[in-house]
C-alpha cells in the first residue's frame, strides 16, 4: 500500500515550508485536563479550520481527461498510524470527513477509537487489504482511476496529518498522495513546536503555504485554545457536582 501511495504521487513537485509555533498556553491548557484531547485531534481540526476560510487548501490537481485542479466543498484528512498488521507494523490511514465541524474531544475519541478497531471493522482498512493483495499492475490501475476521479480521490484525503513527535524527532518532507500533509515535532523547553506542511507545488505555492501556517497558529491559539478551556470549565463543574453528591447532609 505504501509502495502505491509512493507511486501514485511519484510525480508531484513536493516543497515544504516550517513555522516554530508557540505552544506555552495550549499545553498549559491541556496540562489541566484529566482527559485531554491529542495533539493529533488539535492538529486535525485546527488546519481542518484553516482550510475552510483558504479554498486553496480543498483543492487536488487531476490529470485527467486533462490537466485542472478541482476544488471540494469541506476538507477530508487522513491521519497515518502505524498498528499491527497481521503480526507486522506498518502503515494504516485512519479518514474522517469534515474533521471541523466535530467537537475537539469528539474527534480525538473518534481518532483514538478508528486506531484500535481491529482491520476487519472498518470498511476503509478491509478495501486497502484486499487491493493491496492483487497483482501490481492491477493495483497500479485500479489507483490511477482513483486519483483522477474527485468523488474516489476524496477517500484519500484532501489533506494528511502525520507525527512522530512521540519518539522525539521530526519528519521531513514526505510523499503522499494528498495534496498537503501537515506534521510537527516535539515540543522544545520553551513550548515551541516546529509545524511543517508538505504540499504539492502544482495546487498552491509556499506563500500561500506559509500564511496557512501563520492562520493555523492563530487558530490553534484561539479556536482550540477556547475549546481546551472550556473543556477544563466542564471538568471542574462536573468535579464539584460529584463533591457535592457525596457530601453528608447538615444537620
Amino acid at each position: 500500500m505504501v509502495a502505491d501511495f509512493v507511486w501514485a504521487a511519484s510525480d508531484i513537485g513536493r516543497v515544504s515550508v516550517s513555522r516554530p509555533v508557540a505552544f506555552r498556553d495550549l499545553m498549559a491548557a491541556r496540562g489541566k485536563l484529566a482527559a485531554a484531547p491529542s495533539w493529533t485531534a488539535m492538529f486535525v481540526k485546527g488546519f481542518a479550520l484553516v482550510a475552510a476560510e483558504i479554498p486553496e487548501l480543498r483543492r487536488i490537481y487531476l490529470r485527467l481527461p486533462w490537466p485542472h485542479l478541482y476544488e471540494y466543498v469541506d476538507s477530508t484528512v487522513c491521519v497515518m498510524h502505524e498498528r499491527l498488521i497481521m503480526g507486522d507494523r506498518g502503515l494504516l490511514p485512519l479518514r474522517f470527513h469534515r474533521p471541523n465541524t466535530v467537537a475537539l474531544q469528539e474527534l480525538s475519541e473518534m481518532i483514538r477509537d478508528a486506531a484500535a478497531a481491529p482491520l476487519e471493522k472498518t470498511s476503509l482498512h478491509r478495501k486497502l487489504v484486499v487491493i493491496a493483495r492483487l497483482p501490481l499492475l492491477v493495483r497500479r490501475l485500479i489507483l490511477g482511476i482513483c486519483v483522477n476521479i474527485p468523488r474516489l480521490r476524496r477517500e484519500l484525503g484532501t489533506y494528511g496529518v502525520s507525527s512522530a513527535a512521540r519518539w522525539r524527532t521530526d519528519l521531513g518532507t514526505s510523499r503522499t498522495p494528498q495534496p498537503s500533509l501537515l506534521s510537527y515535532g516535539p515540543a522544545d523547553a520553551d513550548g515551541t513546536v516546529v509545524v511543517r506542511l508538505t504540499f504539492d507545488h502544482r495546487v498552491f505555492d509556499g506563500a500561500l503555504a506559509g500564511r496557512a501556517l501563520a492562520r493555523l497558529e492563530e487558530v490553534l491559539n484561539s479556536s482550540i485554545l477556547e475549546e481546551l478551556r472550556d473543556l477544563a470549565s466542564s471538568e471542574f463543574v462536573g468535579v464539584g457536582l460529584k463533591a457535592s453528591a457525596r457530601a453528608p447532609p447538615s444537620r
